[in-house]
């Protein structure tokens, strides 16, 4: 490989980690792996890397965040509201369903995630590394949600952070018991079920309850 931006040559020794993370696990990740990989010398990552932590904690971030686009990409309804507005359980099953789509489209992304995120709970000091993680993902359900309710013209009989922790929860089994069985008619069915469970926390605008929790949150 010739001379390289040090931008792109972590760009690519990235993606290379990515791929032998999700191969080999963690532990098989190491530095000679990765640069075999990438088709690089090991001194260019040493270039583009203090260590083989810092270009772990990169891989992190940036799954990270393509999880978070990703997450925003799926669950987020499209459009506008509508009359009549949607059933707010047609609004997030179809929101699990596109998540379902791109977990399927890039396994390879999810299983590395995964290891990681193993890794990184047996790893001293990478504690904030995952948090940060999860608080990512908090953010995503958050917004998906709260699109939601304006799609469905619905409010949430719960605080939505607990709305959103739930549907959190949901996408992490979703994710790694279909990573585990590859079974998606299963996982479709799955998705059936969690959405009722999502929207039996919502009820639409205009029911006394619903007004009742409106005026309530404006106190």
């Amino acid at each position: 490989m010739g001379r390289l931006p040090v931008a792109e040559r972590r760009r690519a020794l990235i993606d290379a980690a990515v791929r032998v993370v999700a191969r080999d696990g963690v532990a098989g990740a190491t530095t000679r792996a990765v640069v075999a990989e990438a088709g690089m010398s090991l001194a260019s990552l040493h270039y583009a890397f203090a260590s083989r932590e810092e270009l772990l904690a990169a891989v992190i971030s940036d799954v990270t965040a393509q999880e978070h686009r990703a997450a925003e990409d799926g669950l987020l309804p499209p459009g506008e509201p509508t009359d009549p507005a949607p059933a707010m359980v047609d609004v997030i099953r179809a929101g699990l369903d596109r998540f379902v789509d791109l977990l399927i489209e890039d396994p390879l992304r999810e299983r590395a995630l995964l290891e990681l995120s193993l890794h990184a709970l047996r790893t001293p000091g990478q504690e904030a590394a995952l948090a940060a993680q999860y608080a990512t993902y908090h953010r995503a359900a958050l917004a998906s949600l709260a699109t939601a309710a304006r799609i469905g013209r619905s409010t949430w009989r719960v605080p939505l952070p607990a709305a959103a922790r739930l549907l959190v929860t949901l996408t992490d089994g979703l994710t790694t018991t279909w990573l585990a069985d590859r079974d998606t008619a299963a996982t479709r069915a799955t998705v059936v079920f969690a959405a009722q469970a999502l929207a039996a926390l919502a009820e639409p605008l205009g029911t006394p309850d619903a007004d009742h929790t409106q005026e309530l949150r404006s106190c």
